[in-house]
């Protein structure tokens, strides 16, 4: 689908396929964009005027990001295939699963017998401590001085 890179032709476009092909879908997103506070544009897009959306440059030779039917099922994500490499959904889910784990494992990689318990409770603690100003004991207390 070649879409035009005027922002309300493409919406317009988008609008009337989603209509035509999925009418639940187009019906939950219309209920979902009336509940959205005033300040919307400005806390998902950093804008704080909604027509200033409008002029946001696309994401160079990406796909949309719609979850794919099988999200799980990476081999076989149309985007996937056609960029040769994660597509923007399957990309930011990696993001944040990576984002998710990296402490947990950073903290294993310190001490191999801690638990996720454990790991949680001291970055919370060592989160805790920095905001206090306390860096330095927060390092201590999250290695818990093992090096």
């Amino acid at each position: 689908m070649t879409l035009s890179p005027d922002a309300l032709t493409t919406a317009d476009t988008l609008w009337k396929r989603l209509t035509e092909d999925q009418p639940a879908v187009a019906a939950a997103l219309a209920m979902q964009v009336r509940a959205l506070p005033e300040d919307w544009s400005q806390r998902v897009l950093g804008v704080s005027r909604p027509h200033a959306a409008l002029e946001l440059p696309a994401t160079a030779d990406v796909p949309m990001e719609i979850e794919p039917y099988d999200a799980a099922d990476w081999e076989n994500c149309p985007a996937c295939g056609e960029l040769d490499r994660p597509c923007r959904y399957h990309e930011g889910y990696t993001s944040g699963y990576e984002a998710l784990n990296q402490p947990l494992t950073e903290a294993a990689r310190v001490d191999p017998k801690v638990t996720v318990a454990d790991a949680l409770r001291r970055l919370t603690e060592a989160e805790e401590a920095a905001e206090r100003g306390e860096f330095a004991a927060a390092v201590e207390r999250m290695t818990r001085g093992q090096g």
